[in-house]
């Protein structure tokens, strides 16, 4: 932290407080929660008290000192750092610097200031001199210091600058970080209370002794190359230790050891692999919860494509594709006309809420656009509310999401998501009918021409991030019997082509499930509307759920409209139970379907069989040993080259064969290709009336 050349100039500054800073300081997922809630718009600046900051954090009052960050205080209960300080911090260090009010009065009439350059933090340890040091530690922590160096192996010291801190390594020693401006009082680490003054004077004296090898700013950079070599490495090695732990124990250190390496500014050239990273640290998170919705062969997925990715990376490519260099990166987008496909209201596991729009462009691109919130913050948004009421391009997206419209000036990523903070829609006169009619093949009546497109689009790729979800409109002919499945807890509707092919649409069975029965069941035969749906992938087979249903325009599966009168109805389980008909629902008579046999079932029972043993043998941990399964899966190896399936057979037959050493690298090239052959042609849920 800067210092003023008097007391009475001292003010707070947040520049030299990196996100290395903080973490330091703190712990990596506090500085994450910190950060949530700086982008959920729940901190800002209320003012200066002097050279004091003051902040609201999450309705938390904070005050931000020059000097050591032990010197922040908030009024929440927490002792020490506490997510409020840290945000307080991002949210200045982020925002336009202005100058304090040094008058009373002068509050109001705060100006811009130019950010002074930040001190360096290795100039400043080598300008310190000992007796500077004694007096911040005590003779005492000097002599324990000198006594630590002394006990150091050859080589052991490893100094790393940067702009903003001097990280020092000592050996096993915890690390200790010098912050730009902090002075001794500053300095940061991990380490016990007891032992702190000893290892940050012993820091300052590696620093200054002469000879000691600094990385950083006083070297020639390293060459990126080089560098993301390093961290591919790295990482590879922390997947091989994830296929080893994460199905068995999914400890917490493991999940540590992740978000370090994502938060590390070494993945920054690579935010494919951090994302991918991300979503692996959520599902050990999960697994370790015992949450349902912790997947053991998708957790087993992922490792394995993550470390796909790093053998490709390591290969030398540096295709933007498989870096995803500036993929994550919202970009201008010119003016276009969309139609809205409907909306949906969604609840992830981690608490996290919110609401996302669907889009089709006239040239048949995807879009979407979401209003969330995080685990914990922001009390008060609720999805249903917010896609009513709060604005997006000007208007909410219950008011977009079944019309036609032209957007303009807004930004989207790669893969078509809208940034929700700037753009503006305009409606389209002809309306969202006309304008779904206008884009030639965005209406499909035929499933298998749609089972085509969709393999095509959710055909797993390696240079292509995994693809989230794909809005349709279909037209179908005729309906089936709306059914509730006790064993999927989910509703089944089925719905027929101009072919006569039926496809079976998943509704959720959350509480909405009867408001969806009640919407859907009203639905007649003899003037089918447009229906539309979004498509996702679930493991190999693509599940269709239905978002909005109409002709002229859409009605909101999620956001119905208000009943006009209320009527006492039995329970949607009593309704179910005792087969009752649903309100609106027609009498029909009863019509039975069963799903369709999958072409090519013996080679997908055969690469099914053989990832089930893969994934067994996975959740044993540690060496993976377990003689009779290596056996059988020799056995599988062998079947499969038989099969036609050469390469995933060869794998699974080196897995069997591998040593200890090799078998979480022999492992997850095998889960790989196999997950790989089963994904390569997505199944969608074709059934057949019973007659």
């Amino acid at each position: 932290m800067k210092r003023g050349k008097t007391e009475n100039s001292q003010r707070f500054d947040a520049t030299a407080l990196s996100d290395e800073v903080l973490e330091a300081a703190s712990s990596k997922g506090l500085l994450r929660r910190a950060r949530r809630d700086v982008e959920a718009g729940l901190v800002r600046l209320s003012g200066w008290d002097g050279g004091t900051a003051l902040a609201e954090a999450d309705g938390e009052s904070v005050r931000l000192t020059a000097g050591p960050l032990a010197a922040a205080r908030c009024s929440c209960p927490a002792t020490g750092l506490c997510r409020h300080i840290l945000a307080g911090i991002i949210f200045i260090r982020e925002a336009e610097e202005v100058r304090p009010a040094e008058e009373p009065g002068a509050a109001g009439t705060a100006e811009p200031v130019r950010a002074e350059a930040i001190p360096d933090p290795h100039a400043e340890i080598l300008s310190l001199e000992e007796d500077v040091i004694i007096r911040a530690f005590g003779r005492a922590a000097f002599i324990q210091a000198q006594t630590l160096l002394a006990e150091l192996e050859p080589g052991a010291i490893r100094i790393e600058t940067s702009p903003n801190a001097v990280r020092i390594a000592l050996g096993a020693h915890h690390q200790v970080l010098y912050p730009a401006g902090g002075g001794p009082a500053g300095m940061l680490s991990k380490a016990a209370t007891s032992q702190r003054a000893a290892l940050h004077a012993a820091a300052l004296l590696a620093v200054r002794r002469p000879g000691e090898t600094t990385a950083g700013a006083e070297q020639a950079p390293e060459e990126p190359g080089r560098a993301m070599s390093g961290t591919l490495e790295d990482a590879a090695a922390l997947l091989r230790d994830a296929a080893r732990q994460a199905l068995s124990k999914a400890p917490a250190g493991l999940e540590e050891r992740i978000g370090d390496l994502v938060l590390s500014s070494r993945t920054e050239a690579m935010p494919r692999l951090a994302a991918e990273l991300r979503i692996i640290a959520a599902m050990i998170r999960r697994r370790r919860e015992r949450l349902d919705a912790a997947d053991p062969a998708e957790l087993l997925a992922m490792l394995a494509r993550a470390y796909a990715l790093t053998q490709a990376l390591q290969a030398g490519s540096d295709d933007p594709l498989l870096t995803g260099a500036g993929a994550e990166a919202p970009q201008p987008l010119p003016a276009i006309d969309l139609v809205g496909c409907g909306l949906r209201l969604w609840q992830a596991d981690s608490g996290a809420r919110g609401v996302t729009g669907y889009y089709l462009s006239a040239d048949g691109r995807s879009f979407s656009a979401t209003l969330a919130r995080a685990a914990g913050s922001d009390p008060g948004f609720v999805p249903r509310n917010a896609a009513g009421a709060e604005p997006v391009f000007g208007r909410s997206l219950a008011a977009i999401a079944g019309s036609a419209f032209r957007l303009d000036g807004a930004s989207a990523t790669g893969d078509g998501r809208l940034q929700t903070g700037n753009g503006r829609a305009e409606p389209l006169a002809a309306g969202w009918s006309a304008a779904v009619q206008g884009i030639e093949g965005a209406v499909i009546d035929d499933w298998k021409q749609c089972a085509i497109r969709l393999a095509s689009a959710f055909r797993p790729k390696l240079a292509t991030p995994p693809r989230r979800a794909l809005p349709l409109i279909l037209r179908p002919t005729a309906f089936g019997s709306l059914r509730f499945d006790g064993v999927a807890q989910a509703g089944r509707w089925p719905v027929r082509d101009r072919e006569g092919s039926w496809l079976e649409l998943e509704i959720e069975g959350d509480e909405r499930l009867e408001a969806h029965f009640a919407l859907l069941g009203a639905i007649g035969d003899r003037q089918p509307p447009l229906l539309t749906v979004l498509a996702e992938a679930r493991g190999a087979d693509i599940v269709l759920s239905p978002l909005a249903f109409g002709t002229d325009s859409l009605t909101l599966l999620d956001l119905p409209p208000a009943p006009t009168t209320t009527v006492q109805k039995p329970s949607l389980l009593s309704r179910l139970t005792k087969s009752l008909t649903l309100p609106g629902v027609p009498e029909r008579k009863p019509m039975r379907f069963e799903a369709l046999a999958r072409p090519q079932a013996a080679s997908r029972r055969l690469i099914s069989t053989a990832f089930d043993e893969i994934l067994a043998l996975a959740e044993l941990g540690g060496r993976m040993e377990d003689p009779e399964r290596l056996q059988r899966m020799q056995r599988l190896g062998r079947t499969l080259g038989e099969a036609g399936l050469a390469l995933p057979g060869s794998l699974v037959g080196q897995l069997a064969a591998a040593s200890g050493q090799t078998r979480a690298d022999r492992l997850l090239r095998a889960a790989y290709a196999l997950n790989l052959l089963a994904r390569l042609d997505p199944h969608l849920p074709f059934v057949r009336m019973l007659p």
